[in-house]
């Protein structure tokens, strides 16, 4: 209902008009009764009523006097004044000062009940106006947001129409960034650590916001400026201006305090790919083209890093690889190195093999999945007409095949194809009786393994034979050579090290015989698919 304050400095005709109206028809309740300016506005202080109902003649303030004072402070109450006929000239001040109606003394009830019908009427309309009006105001708040990011990802991936005007589109969104000098930074959550994390859908919708934030907070306190920030699927693309203080440098230091910050506060390892500045909103679409090619770079040089668009460094074609001789020879080579038992000649191969897509790096992604498919397909091939194992080597490969898209990194996908390599190896090499003479090389490499002075010339003279014929022994009874044989050994020692946990990986180096951390790492990695570390956590 309504709220209407009563002000008449005469009892009797303040409760008449309180009595003889029945304003509950009206749907309009009195909240109060004063009988000055004063005593009305002590009460407007506590409640601002709807409508207010005021003689103008009265003690301590009049009613225009009331009246100004509401609209000073700017209070919404429509006002309603009684005055008679000689005061005619203070109810025409009144109607200067916003008074909606006036009423003369004496008037019949129905006269009132009539004005504030009508009244109650027009009030009502106007609310439900505004409520109409504070509504859409709200869904528009709402959705500003929601529009914003509908706005710039049309933009990110399309080039400017010749009849937009982004400028006053961004006005209009009230978008924080501005139009002039604008780049675009791709920060992708690193898949590998996502799975190692297992979080559920509802986790992950928490990651993405706690990611933007963390990338609102730490890139707005560097760059001095505001950013507007999209999610798209594991990738969330930030837009942000650059300005004449902002140099590579100081570019690159808050990227990696923003990689620090998201991998203390979410454990997350990301890889950023950076466009470059333009000077227009109108061409943000070739900044966000540049951090999609720049990241693209990921695949070659590992997971965790930043990358800044190199105008020299052309996008990888999709097409498809042209035959090259070198390649298929190195397939060739590997499949028949190993059908014929020359096991470090395998990996050597396939070394090669990884070797020159890296050299290269012009082969688009889908490109190299395609031929280590092809690779795979080759092993799996040979392990089946073999018949080394009971495998099945087809729903083996198509398991494979996942993996390989999966993968982000060459080194990662080389490391699959290592680990496919060694268990055909280890399938296909079944035990055997060694010579006596071979017996006591493998007794002595037990006992020495982790010297510094382990070779084949000091087993060799332990055994009192050449260097040559230990050698060739090792080829024919292992089908292995000597030096790949001590790697594994030592490798196949430092795994229990490993899943100990207990040690330094450089102090596992030294226990099995490897005085540089690196060379440990590197050749752990060729026998096994996987670094010491990875080895370790899983």
């Amino acid at each position: 209902m309504l709220k209407l304050l009563l002000v008449e400095d005469e009892v009797n005709t303040r409760e008449g008009l309180a009595t003889i109206i029945d304003w509950e028809a009206l749907d309009i309740q009195i909240c109060g009764q004063a009988g000055n300016g004063k005593e009305a506005l002590a009460l407007m202080d506590q409640e601002v009523p709807d409508i207010l109902l005021t003689d103008i003649r009265m003690p301590v303030m009049d009613g225009l006097e009331l009246v100004k004072e509401i609209r000073n402070r700017s209070w919404d109450t429509a006002c309603v004044v009684i005055t008679g006929y000689s005061d005619f000239q203070y109810a025409q001040s009144a109607l200067r000062l916003g008074v909606v109606d006036y009423i003369m003394k004496p008037c019949p009830p129905a006269e009132i009940s009539k004005i504030f019908q009508k009244l109650a009427t027009e009030l009502k309309a106007k609310k439900r106006m505004e409520s109409d009006i504070s509504g859409l105001q709200y869904q528009w708040r709402e959705n500003v947001p929601i529009l914003k990011i509908q706005l710039l990802s049309r933009w990110l991936h399309a080039p400017n129409q010749p009849h937009g005007n982004r400028i006053e589109q961004m006005k209009g969104l009230n978008m924080s960034i501005h139009s002039a000098d604008i780049f675009v930074f791709i920060v992708h959550f690193d898949l590998k650590t996502l799975d190692n994390l297992n979080y559920n859908k509802t986790d992950l919708e928490l990651i993405r916001y706690a990611t933007a934030n963390i990338i609102d907070e730490t890139m707005a306190a560097s760059f001095h400026t505001k950013l507007e920030i999209i999610q798209e699927n594991d990738d969330v693309i930030v837009l942000c201006n650059a300005n004449e203080q902002i140099q590579y440098t100081e570019t690159k230091e808050s990227l990696l305090l923003l990689q620090k910050n998201l991998e203390t506060y979410l454990k997350l390892s990301v890889s950023i790919g950076v466009g470059r500045t333009k000077a227009s909103i109108n061409t943000l679409d070739e900044s966000y083209q540049e951090a999609l090619i720049a990241l693209k770079t990921k695949f070659y040089h590992g997971i965790g890093g930043i990358y800044f668009y190199q105008v020299d460094e052309p996008e990888p074609a999709e097409s498809s690889i042209n035959v090259d001789l070198e390649l298929t020879n190195l397939e060739v080579s590997i499949i028949d190195c190993l059908r014929a038992g020359l096991y470090s000649d395998v990996l050597n191969h396939a070394e090669k093999w990884f070797e020159y897509f890296q050299e290269q790096s012009m082969h688009s992604r889908s490109e190299i999945n395609l031929q280590t498919i092809s690779l795979l397909a080759r092993l799996m091939n040979l392990a089946k007409e073999q018949e080394v194992s009971s495998t099945d080597w087809q729903n083996k490969l198509v398991v494979l095949a996942d993996q390989v898209t999966r993968i982000e990194t060459l080194e990662e996908l080389s490391g699959l194809v290592f680990k496919v390599i060694h268990q055909i190896v280890e399938i296909m090499n079944p035990h055997k009786t060694h010579r006596r003479k071979i017996q006591q090389a493998l007794e002595y490499i037990s006992r020495n393994y982790n010297s510094s002075n382990l070779s084949l010339a000091a087993v060799a003279k332990s055994l009192f034979v050449s260097n040559t014929y230990l050698s060739t022994m090792f080829k024919q009874e292992l089908g292995i050579n000597f030096l790949d044989y001590i790697h594994q050994f030592r490798i196949e020692r430092a795994k229990p090290l490993l899943k100990a946990g207990n040690l330094k990986i450089q102090n596992i180096s030294r226990e099995v015989g490897y005085f540089d951390e690196s060379h440990f790492t590197k050749t752990f990695k060729k026998w096994t698919g996987m670094s010491p570390s990875q080895y370790q956590k899983k």
